[in-house]
């Protein structure tokens, strides 16, 4: 059953997101190691697109992928307003610094659900590529979290959320399988498209973004090699 499949690959992430909590509990990443994560998970995220991804829409006709990526484009900058909107406002009482990155992170959480959902559903041997390559992603956005909250909140309060990325990643799955188990076309090439350009924009306007806060290294810049590398061979001996 494809649903199976799909959430057994998305246990990863689920695991990643926690691994990623825990690490940022006990012992927090300095800004040099956060910058190679970043840079590490930015070039998986890419070879998971131009493997997978954009290959699954690369047939199709141009205006339906123009339509997926255009709407992918603007979904991603209107999360990115509302939580700059979020952070102006100080919305969220002691939670005010991090709820703009909270609820960011959980909008994408779901939208990989169901980007790895439809991967299994369009072709399962995609789908596990992209849910590893997201349990990466994942891992990074769990200690991103975590790091943001207030440092006197408790533990299990802290871990509480990459919990909770887990479960709206796994709701995405769900509802992702469920609503589009039998649809074929363009459809599916829309949201493969749409999924392309959010991810696309994760690694331009997020990962990078942040890593360069940071003075490149020869070794954040090989690791974004070898993480493009790392998937590129997964893809090629799945």
């Amino acid at each position: 059953m494809v649903l199976v499949q799909a959430l057994s690959y998305t246990a990863l992430a689920v695991v990643a997101a926690l691994v990623g909590g825990v690490v940022a509990v006990y012992r927090p990443p300095d800004p040099q190691m956060e910058s190679n994560v970043q840079h590490f998970a930015a070039g998986v995220v890419i070879a998971a697109v131009a493997a997978e991804l954009l290959p699954g829409v690369h047939g199709r006709a141009p205006r339906i992928v123009v339509f997926g990526f255009a709407v992918g484009v603007a979904t991603m900058l209107s999360i990115h307003r509302l939580s700059k909107t979020i952070e102006k406002r100080d919305i969220g009482g002691q939670f005010a610094g991090a709820a703009g990155l909270l609820i960011t992170v959980g909008i994408d959480m779901l939208i990989d659900g169901v980007l790895i959902g439809v991967t299994f559903l369009d072709n399962p041997d995609t789908g596990v590529i992209v849910a590893v390559a997201l349990a990466i992603e994942v891992l990074f956005l769990g200690v991103a979290g975590v790091v943001a909250l207030p440092s006197d909140l408790g533990m299990a309060r802290k871990l509480a959320v990459p919990a909770a990325f887990g479960l709206l990643l796994t709701s995405g799955v769900v509802g992702g399988v469920l609503a589009l188990e039998g649809v074929t076309g363009a459809p599916i090439a829309i949201i493969l498209a749409f999924g392309s350009a959010a991810l696309l924009y994760l690694v331009t306007e997020e990962l990078l973004v942040k890593a360069g806060k940071v003075p490149e290294t020869p070794v954040s810049t090989t690791l974004f090699f070898v993480g493009f590398l790392a998937i590129f061979l997964l893809d090629m001996l799945h």
